[in-house]
């Protein structure tokens, strides 16, 4: 990936959803791979630079399939597994809207990376954007498309 020239990746929001999200849970490849699939929970947000495909670009993007936090929950696992951390919601969630028609196709969450274990964690400043399709059920498998950079 690094001798391509010019080249920068910085999907909308309803591209993530339309194209890219959609397209990985219907089973098609990509005529360029720019999103590798992984699960982000192994790892800590600094070590997730060099699973990248774009290693060199600031914003990272990565498909994952969500853990449950209980065996018969409806809950997401947000804790990395080495527990040194986990990711929390912050904000709510935003609507993902079809530019032409207007209808909603998914969901942004945003998540914010604290380090330790409850009560003593610490934020700080790794941020991630998770992004949902209102058409996932409908598909054999469930992803998520996420979108992680450290914020200044």
């Amino acid at each position: 990936m690094n001798e391509v020239v010019g080249f920068r990746f910085r999907p909308t929001d309803e591209e993530i959803i339309t194209y890219y999200l959609e397209m990985k849970m219907s089973g098609h490849e990509f005529p360029f791979p720019t999103v590798k699939e992984v699960d982000i929970l192994n790892y800590n947000p600094w070590e997730l630079r060099e699973h990248s495909l774009l290693p060199d670009d600031q914003v990272w993007y990565f498909f994952s399939a969500p853990s449950k936090k209980y065996a018969n929950s409806k809950r997401t696992a947000r804790t990395t597994s080495e527990g040194t951390g986990s990711w929390k919601i912050t904000g709510r969630d935003r609507e993902v809207k079809n530019r032409g028609s207007g209808q909603v196709i998914g969901i942004k969450k945003t998540l914010v990376f604290y380090k330790g274990r409850n009560p003593d964690t610490i934020r700080t400043s790794w941020v991630m954007n998770e992004f949902h399709s209102n058409y996932a059920a409908s598909c054999q498998a469930y992803l998520s498309f996420f979108l992680i950079y450290y914020f200044n």
